[in-house]
This record gives structure tokens, C-alpha cells and sequence, in this order.
């Protein structure tokens, strides 16, 4: 697994609670920056928390960069939605040898590990076999001629629909 910190807000605790003080106090951004040190901050970034006014922790942003995890943890984080994410697609992005995370239990089991890792084998090979047959029917539809003329008009009958008279 990879992990990269890509971009961050530079000061997040003071970033929260200058956002967060602008929901309690009249004042000017610029007179809630100026008056907020690293320990107010922390304070009342804490206070937050204890009475759950969370939404604030959302202007502090952090983008990391994650290679080599399951589908499975991304499912995960992505379900709690605590962040945005911009996962590689597996429509786009053709998979020449996928990785796969082996199970400690079954990893554990020499014949398991076997019967786990042909089964991996196979669903590359399955990939590769569907992936190459879509690609080739794409291919197929780029060549082929258009199935009318583009200057032949779409013609649809007009359906008439009398209106019912009114119940008498």
C-alpha cells in the first residue's frame, strides 16, 4: 500500500475555528483572525466537538493519494462519507494485472492460498478476455457505415388523440 499526502490546508485548527467563530460572533473575519492564537484555536476547535458542531472540520482539507487497497476498503471509507474521493475508475481503466489483498487466514492455509490465488488468476483472465471483447466490439462500431443516411429525416406518425366530451 501507498500512501501520499498530495495537498493539505496549512493551518486547519485555526482554518475551523475562524469558520466556525464566524457562525457565533458579529465580528469581521479579519478581527476573528487577527485575535486567534494556536491555543484558542485548539480550544475552541475542542469546544466544537463536545457541544457536535462538526460541520466546521469540513473546511480543513487534507487530498491524499492511495495506491494498492482493496475495493473493499474503499467501499468503506467512501461509505462514511468523511471526505470527497476520486477513485480509479474500472470503466476507464483497463486492469493489465490487478493486485488483490490475500487474506491472512487464507494465506495461512497453503492449500487455501492455492485454490484462492488460481481463482485470482482466472478472474484476470475473465477480465481479460470480456475487456478485449469490448474493445473489439467498440472498434467494430467505429468502422461500420451508419445504418441510414445522416440526410434521411426521422419520421414518426403524429397520433391523434381526440378529446373526450365532457360527461353530460
Amino acid at each position: 500500500m501507498k500512501v501520499e499526502l498530495l495537498a493539505y490546508t496549512p493551518t486547519p485548527v485555526k482554518t475551523i475555528a475562524a469558520a466556525a467563530k464566524l457562525c457565533y460572533s458579529p465580528s469581521s473575519i479579519d478581527t476573528i483572525r487577527e485575535g486567534l492564537t494556536d491555543e484558542k484555536a485548539s480550544d475552541f476547535v475542542r469546544m466544537l466537538a463536545e457541544i457536535g458542531h462538526e460541520s466546521p472540520i469540513e473546511h480543513a482539507s487534507f487530498t491524499f493519494g492511495i495506491e494498492g487497497v482493496s475495493r473493499s476498503l474503499l467501499a468503506q471509507i467512501t461509505r462514511h462519507r468523511i471526505a470527497s474521493y476520486s477513485v480509479q475508475s474500472q470503466r476507464y481503466v483497463r486492469e493489465k494485472q490487478f493486485e488483490y489483498v490475500l487474506p491472512p487466514a487464507i494465506a495461512a492455509d497453503e492449500e487455501a492460498k492455492a485454490v484462492f490465488e488460481a481463482d485470482m488468476a482466472r478472474a484476470q483472465a475473465d477480465y481479460d478476455a470480456l475487456a478485449d471483447r469490448l474493445a473489439a466490439r467498440r472498434a467494430w462500431r467505429k468502422r461500420r457505415p451508419p445504418a441510414r443516411p445522416k440526410s434521411t429525416p426521422l419520421r414518426t406518425p403524429a397520433l391523434s388523440c381526440p378529446t373526450p366530451a365532457p360527461p353530460r
